[in-house]
């Protein structure tokens, strides 16, 4: 007995619940080449995945595109996951996608080179923005993993060179999808204690590009940048590289490189101040005073273009809501020639269905009101 026809509607439904359904396409993994990445003004992000032979057709929901850790770029090798799903009305298909990661060391290495132009052409690596490291820190902050080698490494040699060196750890993820917003609050938490720190160090030990990759986020390295305290950055070993040893004020090889940087040996000063003349040292404090005081017209100033910043964005949002305020006014209404009907009790009457002849009633204009009765009332059907 043959099959009835269907109508296309019906096969594209079917089609739909039979993708919708299926144990495989409903959780998929496709690796590809980025192709016609478009992030439409909703935030949504339409593209196609290639290879030589083929192309499938993707779409990322701006919640999940908020959430990319790398900047997509064309022809970026990804390693993409989501489900099947196709759009009835056109008879189209396209991967939903909820996990998006790039695919290889290529890809990363391609990631990590177009946000280093971006912030490189915005000036945020410029020299003039580098903070002076103090000479003899009295407390010095570190940001990193309360648990790694790195930690340990830092407080050691810190302890070895300068017992008067007071250590603060603030600890934070250094390690995968989390690790970025931790070490973000990690850093705003010192510089909420600026006050009674000296300097920041921040870093981990070694291991793969994908591992370090936190500090190679856009949010970590501005926050690094922002920093009211001086950073060392000490991230990985000698030969890694990682964007926040660009904007930080002081790159170090290694954490035990950053503590030997931060933390003058005690016996040398000792000896120093043994062997010099107290003209030489009257002189050498004089000079320190002054670095500290350009230090301290640096943070005022950054403090203050803050503020400045801060007031503005304050003005701009109180005039918006002042207009928003007289927009909805409805007493603005009545200097456009409108009136407002209200009871003698003050209610405002907005339906004829509200009325019945004989009601008292105030008529609330531009320049004054009257009273009034009502003499017959007619509803529109």
């Amino acid at each position: 007995m043959p099959i009835k026809p269907l109508n296309v509607s019906q096969l594209n439904s079917y089609i739909k619940r039979v993708l919708q359904t299926d144990p495989i396409l409903g959780n998929v993994t496709v690796t590809g080449e980025i192709s016609n990445w478009v992030r439409h003004s909703s935030g949504h992000c339409y593209f196609a995945l290639k290879d030589e032979k083929s192309r499938l057709s993707c779409f990322l929901s701006s919640e999940r595109a908020e959430r990319l850790r790398y900047d997509i770029s064309e022809g970026m090798q990804v390693v993409v996951s989501g489900n099947l799903s196709v759009y009835e009305r056109g008879g189209t298909y396209s991967l939903n996608i909820k996990e998006l990661d790039a695919a290889g060391e290529g890809a990363l290495n391609q990631a990590f080179e177009n946000l280093k132009k971006k912030l490189l052409d915005e000036g945020l690596f410029d020299p003039s923005r580098k903070k002076t490291i103090p000479s003899f820190p009295v407390r010095i902050a570190v940001v990193t993993s309360p648990t790694g080698a790195a930690v340990k490494d830092i407080i050691t040699t810190v302890r070895r060179r300068n017992l008067l060196i007071d250590i603060r750890i603030y600890p934070c993820l250094v390690q995968g999808p989390e690790a970025a917003p931790s070490i973000i609050q990690a850093l705003s938490a010192a510089n909420a204690h600026g006050s009674e720190l000296d300097l920041i160090i921040l870093g981990r030990g070694g291991g793969s590009q994908e591992d370090l990759w936190p500090f190679n986020e856009e949010s970590v390295v501005r926050a690094v940048a922002d920093s009211l305290l001086p950073v060392i950055s000490a991230v990985g070993h000698e030969t890694d590289a990682v964007i926040t040893d660009f904007a930080a004020d002081l790159r170090a090889a290694t954490p035990t490189a950053a503590a030997e940087l931060a933390a003058p040996d005690l016996s040398i000063m000792i000896r120093y101040l043994k062997e010099t003349s107290p003209e030489k040292l009257y002189e050498t404090l004089v000079e320190k005073l002054a670095r500290f005081d350009d230090q301290l017209e640096q943070i005022k100033s950054r403090a203050e273009s803050r503020i400045l910043t801060v007031l503005e964005q304050a003005e701009r949002k109180l005039e918006w809501l002042t207009l928003k305020y007289e927009l909805s006014n409805p007493m603005n209404i009545l200097k456009r020639g409108y009136s407002v009907i209200q009871t003698p009790g003050g209610a405002w009457i907005t339906h004829a269905s509200e009325l019945s002849p004989g009601n008292r009633l105030t008529l609330l204009l531009n320049d004054g009101r009257a009273s009034c009765i009502v003499e017959e009332v007619e509803l529109q059907p």
